[in-house]
């Protein structure tokens, strides 16, 4: 699968990853949780940054042990939090009295979940809170929360994140169709290109939501993983030639930090203005204006055409309607690209054009 976070920029979601990894079913922290909440027990669990949160609470006692589920088990049964090593692997303290800043905003009404949100938001740490009376368990970080569902709850959620990613795929895939056509015919809009591009990018941020629910279930992932990774395939690589066939600079590196801004707007500000704004078009006046494909993601569907090849072949056109154009007198110029099997390509892209 093109991993979503080939594309998405570092933000507090990643941390949220790390620490799904880490309380996904079938781990050793995962069973520590099952059991407390089997017990009908409550815990409060900090892991990382030990020593700003041993600078932020008072009490309990020194127990400096490697992990185990049982004994994080037994420990939970006191009152006070547990506090684990950076990877979790070493139990440092036990019924450890927390006091972060009682000024720091949080929506949160339990004691045990203030607590854990103000400490997550004060220190580097993730902070599990366990709830005795409702038997939920939260998991902050940077004082932001998501709830720690059960595998079959997380399975719905997951088959409901596959199904709607599937039908996104598919419009995409209608929508690149389509824009072939136009930059073929050389008429794709300002609009056309607005289009594609905030298509894939809440594609791969819905793909981002879903992955989670894979990695929450951990072991237990199965179907879902592959169904996944079926659906993203070359996903984000398409990403990017759209971005390098349409930015002012086609560079890839540029194209990339042009992707990972895409996907990090928040959907409503995922405007025309904003994607013209970021490929380098700040002069553009109209949803219609026109622009000219350099034929990157068109001339990379060619099997026999590695990316070398094809930066080659746009160096030498500079967009795709010279190429489209040099088709129809039996690509003379092809030759001058410095490419390996010129007829082949030649007859390839031929039959790419009559196949739409």
């Amino acid at each position: 699968m093109d991993k979503v976070h080939k594309i998405i920029p570092e933000t507090s979601g990643e941390i949220f990853d790390i620490a799904v990894s880490r309380i996904a079913s079938g781990s050793p922290l995962r069973d520590a949780i099952d059991m407390i909440i089997a017990a009908q027990n409550g815990a409060l669990i900090c892991m990382g940054d030990v020593k700003t949160i041993l600078e932020l609470g008072n009490g309990g006692f020194r127990v400096d042990v490697p992990f185990t589920p049982q004994r994080l088990f037994e420990l939970s049964k006191m009152d006070g939090a547990i506090v684990l090593s950076d990877d979790g692997s070493q139990i440092i303290c036990a019924n450890f009295h927390l006091n972060p800043d009682p000024n720091l905003l949080t929506y949160e009404t339990g004691m045990r979940h203030r607590t854990a949100a103000r400490t997550s938001a004060q220190t580097d740490a993730i902070v599990i809170a366990i709830s005795k009376r409702r038997t939920q368990t939260t998991i902050y970080c940077n004082g932001e929360g998501i709830n720690l569902d059960s595998d079959e709850i997380l399975l719905s959620k997951g088959n409901q994140g596959i199904l709607a990613l599937q039908n996104a795929k598919n419009t995409l895939e209608k929508a690149a169709i389509r824009l072939t056509f136009l930059e073929l015919d050389d008429i794709v809009t300002a609009v056309d290109v607005f289009t594609i591009l905030s298509r894939y990018a809440n594609l791969i941020n819905l793909a981002a939501q879903t992955e989670r629910f894979v990695h929450f279930l951990g072991n237990n992932s199965g179907l879902l993983e592959m169904q996944l990774e079926d659906i993203m395939a070359g996903v984000a690589d398409s990403f990017i030639l759209t971005i390098r066939d349409y930015a002012v600079t086609s560079a890839e590196r540029e194209a990339k930090r042009v992707a990972k801004l895409l996907v990090k707007l928040p959907r409503e500000e995922l405007t025309l203005e904003t994607i013209m704004t970021a490929l380098g078009h700040t002069e553009m006046r109209s949803d219609e204006d026109h622009l000219q494909a350099r034929g990157l993601r068109v001339i990379s569907r060619l099997s026999m055409v590695d990316e070398a090849a094809a930066v080659r072949i746009i160096d030498e056109y500079g967009s795709l309607s010279a190429i489209v154009s040099d088709s129809k007198e039996g690509f003379d110029r092809l030759d001058n690209t410095g490419v390996e099997n010129v007829r082949a390509i030649a007859a390839s892209f031929k039959q790419l054009r009559s196949t739409l």
